[in-house]
């Protein structure tokens, strides 16, 4: 990742990208994206800034009529890139446990369920850095 920084219009082009489950070409963006905002030239620049700041990879084709297109992915996931920015910003894993209180004192789950999720999640790291 060379550049840490989105504008707005790479940040919403990366939200769509953390969001979906498949790879997707520039005309899939274009239909999920606003139609008075977004056109077929600003989205394929902006897929261009994010290939040479390393934030999107090509990851296959997809064959439309006669020619094909290009399908990409992120490099990397919005928890790597939010971490990353962390980092950046002078912050250490020994914050770790500071950020995941402050976090969880905004949005603590109500319900036993999520709460039982959570406590699961939180475990499970704890776990695997005993055994690291």
């Amino acid at each position: 990742m060379k550049s840490k920084d989105l504008n707005p219009r790479e940040k919403e082009l990366m939200e769509l990208l953390w969001k979906s489950s498949e790879a997707m070409t520039s005309t899939d963006m274009l239909s999920k994206l606003d139609p008075e905002k977004w056109n077929k030239l600003t989205v394929f620049r902006i897929i261009n800034s994010l290939i040479s700041k390393e934030f999107i990879v090509v990851n296959g084709f997809e064959q439309y009529n006669t020619q094909y297109a290009r399908k990409f992915t992120s490099a990397f996931t919005k928890e790597e890139y939010l971490a990353g920015k962390m980092k950046e910003d002078g912050m250490s894993i020994k914050s770790l446990s500071a950020i995941a209180l402050a976090f969880m004192g905004n949005e603590l789950p109500k319900g036993k369920k999520e709460r039982k999720e959570l406590i699961d999640d939180l475990q499970n790291v704890i776990n695997e850095l005993k055994e690291q």
